[in-house]
């Protein structure tokens, strides 16, 4: 199944991010643009994965609620998301092959690549690399993202709302509850396992995870076709200053 040209993207707040936004549509003329504030992501869940409705209530934190959100999303409809703090530096269709029934996914981080020491990356980050989830896109029912979806729900239901809530307090909980440290798990899960049936291509890291000081390097910019501006305030401040340099589950969906 091809991949739809549909872009979607949610936020809190439905004036945010204006001009980035702006530029994801003009780079893809002809796409369908969705765009879902909380209200709408909740709505979302209840009409087309009722069954997952009480595992997004239950989630304590609104970025958890964001990320389960993003599987759903392109779970069901298909297409590319992408946070409202990425600028889209190239059309989707220049580098991506929307014919092929695949999942494709970008780098974020490996330990060569991370420049505080083998130490501080494996405290923020999966190793041997990390697979970033601000960028993403995948035909509808894609069986990666189905699995993604099963985890999260199989986490969420086995803990009570006391647990949830006093966990999240620690941001790698919540990256490996619903983060990129999960996504990370899952995508690495299909591309190790030739039975698996749905297509998994991984871009290299600088196409969709590059850092804020190489997009001010010339030689690269042809490499990089999104640039992610690290503008997401859901972790504590000295963590998020520190990113700057750089089974079988079953659920009826």
């Amino acid at each position: 199944m091809p991949i739809p040209r549909r872009i979607i993207q949610t936020h809190r707040d439905p004036a945010i991010q204006q001009e980035l936004r702006q530029g994801w549509r003009e780079r893809h003329p002809g796409y369908e643009y969705l765009f879902f504030d909380d209200a709408d992501c909740r709505r979302f869940i209840g009409q087309q994965l009722p069954a997952l409705l009480p595992t997004y209530d239950k989630l304590p934190l609104p970025v958890q609620k964001a990320d389960l959100f993003r599987y759903a999303a392109v779970y069901t409809l298909g297409g590319v998301y992408a946070d409202v703090d990425t600028e889209c530096m190239a059309a989707l269709h220049d580098y991506v092959d929307l014919s092929q029934d695949q999942f494709v996914v970008g780098i974020e981080m490996t330990p060569a690549d991370f420049r505080e020491g083998l130490q501080r990356y494996v405290q923020q980050y999966c190793s041997p690399h990390q697979i970033l989830q601000w960028t993403f896109c995948a035909p509808p029912r894609h069986p990666a993202l189905g699995a993604l979806i099963e985890r999260i729900n199989f986490l969420v239901t086995g803990q009570s709302a006391q647990t949830l809530a006093h966990c999240s307090h620690e941001p790698r909980f919540t990256l490996e509850l619903t983060g990129p440290i999960l996504f990370t798990q899952v995508v690495n899960e299909f591309l190790s396992d030739r039975q698996t049936q749905g297509r998994v291509t991984v871009l290299p890291r600088l196409v969709w995870g590059s850092w804020l000081d190489e997009h001010r390097r010339p030689e690269l910019a042809s490499q990089i076709r999104v640039r992610h501006l690290f503008q997401g305030s859901w972790k504590p401040a000295p963590i998020r200053a520190a990113r700057i340099p750089r089974v079988n589950y079953r659920l009826d969906l």
